[in-house]
């Protein structure tokens, strides 16, 4: 069966025997370099438990309950996808996209941020925080505000030239819950998934109506940090460097995985060169949805180089 793709992947040509509708298309022409292959392979029987484990130089094993094994040779350019029969293939993609990118980013180098990045200003804004503080939804205002949206949940950065961090794109959807939904008048969603607040329906932002695809590396311009807390009134303000390495180390996306495989070196050398060369905002807002331009605005003024409280 010829593979799906090829699609764009935080900078990688991929071919798939997994449909990845999520991603965008590979530019032509197309890199003659070896791809990163999805293989989907059947698993007669999976059980339900959840385990990662580490393999050196034959990779990594990730078991995800009854749903899939995936097998990543160590070399990043290959994955089998061992799916039950009856695996969600929405679900799949969802791990594929979170914990398993995570885990080719350890391999190739790159640092996998938790975080929806936008961008403004031909630069990249990183939106991370803890699970339910609004990064998806933020990220939906700021597209909608004539933004590109360039990754949800896992944010790639390349910080090989350590003078000029860059972020990889990964793929223009969110997640969002339904008064969200109600919030922005969206309709139509391409999928459903639960979420511990409810279901999710997603949807995607690379519409020429909305944004348009980028799978180019954008300069990351700042990264803000979101929490879950209500306030009163917006207020963005800029972390010391200190402050700032603790919440990025705390944003790496499946950073136990990552130490299981030895890459701890790396991700604090990652995360220094981001505190150190690139400015991290505590941004503190009203959770009201009527109220997400306020915090939209002030992520633009930051972005512009506007003085924050």
């Amino acid at each position: 069966m010829k593979p799906f793709g090829p699609y764009a992947l935080a900078g990688w040509r991929v071919l798939s025997d997994l449909e990845l509708p999520e991603l965008v298309a590979w530019p032509v022409p197309a890199d003659p370099g070896r791809p990163l292959r999805f293989e989907a392979a059947s698993a007669p029987s999976i059980s339900g438990l959840r385990r990662f484990e580490s393999l050196g130089d034959a990779g990594a094993r990730l078991h995800v309950g009854s749903l899939a094994l995936f097998e990543i040779a160590s070399s990043g350019a290959h994955v089998t996808v061992h799916q039950a029969p009856d695996a969600d293939p929405v679900e799949l993609r969802s791990v594929v996209y979170g914990s398993v990118l995570a885990i080719l980013c350890f391999q190739r180098g790159l640092l996998p941020l938790h975080g929806a990045s936008v961008m403004i200003r031909n630069r990249a804004a990183i939106l991370s925080g803890p699970r339910g503080a609004g990064k998806s939804t933020l990220a939906t205002a700021l597209a909608r505000r004539g933004h590109t949206l360039l990754s949800d949940d896992v944010s790639p950065v390349d910080l090989r030239d350590p003078a000029r961090p860059l972020l990889w794109p990964a793929f223009p959807r969110v997640k969002l819950l339904e008064d969200a939904i109600a919030s922005f008048d969206l309709a139509g969603a391409t999928a459903y998934t639960r979420a511990p607040r409810g279901t999710k329906g997603h949807f995607g932002m690379a519409s020429p109506a909305l944004t348009a695809a980028v799978t180019e590396p954008v300069p990351l311009g700042a990264v803000f940090a979101l929490d879950r807390e209500d306030e009163e009134t917006v207020s963005c303000t800029l972390l010391p460097r200190m402050a700032a390495l603790v919440f990025l180390n705390s944003q790496t996306h499946r950073a136990g995985m990552g130490l299981r495989m030895g890459a701890q070196e790396q991700i604090f050398r990652q995360v220094y060169r981001i505190a150190s060369s690139v400015p991290v905002h505590r941004l503190k807002r009203p959770l009201d949805l009527n109220r997400l331009d306020e915090s939209a605005w002030r992520i633009e003024a930051a972005m512009a180089g506007d003085e924050t409280d």
